[in-house]
């Protein structure tokens, strides 16, 4: 797969209009008073499903044959993204395999289920080559897709930029989340696209730090993934986003679990919007660089909010 281009994303675009409207952009006074900057929340939230991936995941389907939605498509996903392909398979009639982790969030899983998708967990869902979806494509034909790599997926993520430059045209700072690169890339490749002025900031956890590492190093970096926020849990980036967030990145920050855990709260606290780990980290970097961010409109891209029972009492535990 390559790059998405810009027309890419204007013709999903076009497509994402026939299934849904655009996120809102709220502006919070509140947060102003914390970073110190014109803080506003792109509510990715306040999608169908509760999060961004459902943009690329119709983008994909629409673009297959109908033999390839009969034969089927297969994803790993920590949840989201499986969700998103279950409903689009739903909407366009194909057939959907999502390999989950052995471990995955209850209620992400039975939304993918209640979608009609089939469900595979497997422990090497975060290895760089899956076994499991090796397996299934060679044994039953399916088409392997995903949200980091596949150009027709980062066109769909890349609409949620076409939004904001509507929205909030003199945009300065754009803060979004990073687990494999595909949402990281999209928007870069939007914003620098149409307003080269805009700064974008990628932000990962620490505690999944290969994407910032490899950003800073130049080279593809391996490191542990132990975080909760498991949207943007991965072991290792990819290579194609690796290459398009080295070349479009202004900056990159790695927050850690207590920081996303205290960000989840603030967002409650001063949106009244529940965040997941991921759509956390946007609001957990722009405290650490709110020196830089002072008097500049800023967007924080919150991109879920499907957080389990769990992971929200521990986060009001652990920011108390």
């Amino acid at each position: 797969m390559t790059r998405p281009t810009l027309q890419d994303i204007y013709r999903a675009r076009d497509l994402l209009t026939d299934y849904m409207t655009p996120t809102p952009l709220h502006h919070y006074p509140g947060l102003d008073a914390i970073i110190g900057s014109e803080t506003y929340v792109k509510h990715e939230n306040h999608t169908r499903l509760g999060a961004f991936k459902v943009r690329g995941s119709l983008n994909i389907m629409s673009l297959l044959t109908p033999e390839q939605k009969e034969r089927g498509v297969v994803l790993a996903s920590s949840g989201n993204f499986g969700q998103g392909m279950a409903y689009a398979g739903q909407i366009f009639g194909a057939r959907v395999i999502v390999v989950l982790p052995g471990n995955p969030n209850p209620s992400k899983m039975e939304a993918i289920k209640a979608f009609g998708a089939e469900v595979v967990l497997s422990d090497t869902v975060y290895d760089s080559d899956p076994a499991a979806i090796r397996e299934i494509v060679e044994n039953q034909g399916c088409q392997y897709v995903s949200d980091s790599t596949d150009a027709r997926f980062m066109a769909g993520s890349g609409t949620i930029m076409l939004e904001i430059l509507d929205q909030l045209p003199d945009v300065d700072v754009v803060i979004f989340p990073v687990g494999g690169g595909g949402l990281a890339s999209a928007i870069s490749i939007a914003a620098k696209g149409l307003k080269p002025d805009t700064e974008v900031i990628g932000v990962c956890s620490a505690q999944a730090a290969s994407p910032y590492l490899s950003w800073k190093k130049g080279e593809l970096v391996e490191s542990p993934m132990n975080t909760f926020a498991e949207g943007i849990g991965v072991k290792v980036t990819e290579e194609i986003p690796f290459h398009i967030m080295s070349d479009l990145l202004d900056d990159f920050v790695a927050v850690g679990d207590y920081e996303i855990r205290r960000a989840i709260v603030l967002l409650l606290e001063k949106t009244h919007n529940l965040s997941e780990g991921a759509g956390a980290v946007p609001l957990a970097a722009a405290l650490k660089l709110k020196e830089r961010l002072q008097g500049k409109k800023v967007v924080l891209i919150q991109s879920g909010g499907n957080a389990s029972i769990e992971e929200l009492k521990a986060s009001l535990g652990t920011a108390k």
